[in-house]
């Protein structure tokens, strides 16, 4: 037994770490609501957002790097070109990524949009770690996914108006760069970058390296399911029976792939 649970515990951990970054990205989006609410416009948080979230990460791999000799193996300029590549192109999706939700928000509301964002991301994930030869889309494994995607889809959609909105159709309309007009918005802007990206990305890739990139990426859907339940405690919202559902199957789902590992 005990042998068992040495051979588990890294892959229970690898669980802990994909569901607490999903958890504290679920915060993230009441943090990003009372930072808009104060006054900041999407495009000062994002750039708050970066600002801390980045040299955190860079000062943390920096540190981890130990010697100087491997710092230097760190450097941009000693990784091969595929490495380069994976980097860059990266940042281009990601990039890519909020431009064109922010776009989608505008045209068609936050509900539908953020639906289409988080539910299309682990199908995404899983077609193409199958196309590539990473994982195997079994049917097993591709039921889980559509019982967690359909979970998430009936936690996310029955809000128009609600932390997942982040403040509302309103807010990004708005244009430019304004900061926080209040100390609490600006404590929550800072947790956007410093816990919401800085550490949730830390913890996130470090599970995702043992349980695979379909298993991480339906873990992290807590992140709506977390925002929610904290939006009906702190905003006074009000949870559907359909939200109950979802939070239900897509817990299960979760399970599954935990007890199935």
């Amino acid at each position: 037994m005990v042998s068992l649970f040495r051979v588990a515990s890294p892959v229970v951990w690898a669980w802990v770490g994909v569901v607490f970054a999903g958890a504290l990205w679920g915060v993230g989006a009441l943090a990003a609501h009372a930072a808009l609410a104060s006054g900041m416009t999407p495009a000062g948080l994002a750039l708050v957002r970066f600002a801390l979230g980045v040299p955190l990460l860079w000062l943390w791999a920096w540190r981890v790097s130990g010697a100087a000799g491997q710092r230097r193996l760190m450097s941009w300029s000693a990784q091969p070109w595929p490495v380069r590549r994976l980097v860059l192109g990266a940042g281009v999706a990601m990039a890519l990524n909020v431009a064109c939700w922010f776009l989608a928000i505008r045209e068609m509301g936050a509900a539908l949009s953020t639906v289409i964002a988080i539910c299309c991301a682990p199908v995404f994930v899983a077609v193409l770690a199958a196309a590539l030869g990473q994982e195997r889309l079994g049917a097993w494994r591709g039921a889980v996914l559509a019982v967690a995607v359909s979970g998430t889809a009936l936690v996310v959609w029955p809000a128009e108006v609600s932390a997942l909105a982040v403040g509302g159709n309103a807010g990004w309309h708005a244009r430019g760069v304004a900061w926080a007009r209040t100390a609490l918005g600006g404590w929550a802007a800072a947790y956007t970058g410093l816990v919401a990206t800085g550490v949730a990305y830390l913890v996130f890739v470090a599970g995702t390296r043992r349980i695979g990139p379909t298993a991480s990426v339906v873990g992290t859907l807590v992140e709506p399911l977390v925002a929610v339940g904290l939006a009906a405690w702190w905003l006074g919202e009000v949870l559907l029976w359909r939200q109950w559902l979802g939070g239900t199957l897509l817990c299960g789902a979760i399970a599954a792939l935990v007890l199935r590992r």
